[in-house]
C-alpha cells in the first residue's frame, strides 16, 4: 500500500494522528484475538482438539492484523517525519 503524500505540516498531522489511532485499534482487536485464543487452549496451554479450525482462524486474523497494524505504524512514522523535516524549513 501506498501512503498520499501530505500537503502541509498540518495535514501531516492530521494523517500521522489518524494512524496513530489506527494502530492503537489493532493493539485492542489484537489483545482481544490473544484472549479468544487462550479461551480455546486447555489446562496446559494446548489446544483441544475440536477448537482447532477456531484456533487456525484466530491466527489468521491476528496476522491480518499485525500486516495491517504494521502498515500503520509505518505510516505514522513518515508523517512525523514529514513534520520533523518542516522544523528546518524543508517542504
Amino acid at each position: 500500500m501506498k501512503i498520499d503524500a501530505p500537503i502541509s505540516v498540518g495535514d501531516a498531522h492530521v494523517k500521522r494522528t489518524c494512524h496513530e489511532q489506527s494502530v492503537q485499534d489493532f493493539n485492542l482487536q489484537i489483545e482481544i484475538i490473544n484472549h479468544e485464543m487462550s479461551m480455546l487452549e486447555d489446562m496446559d496451554g494446548s489446544v483441544c482438539e475440536y477448537n482447532e479450525d477456531n484456533y487456525g482462524d484466530l491466527e489468521s486474523r491476528k496476522l491480518k492484523l499485525l500486516i495491517s497494524r504494521r502498515f500503520h505504524q509505518n505510516a505514522a512514522n513518515a508523517y512525523w517525519y514529514s513534520e520533523y523535516l518542516s522544523t528546518f524549513g524543508a517542504k
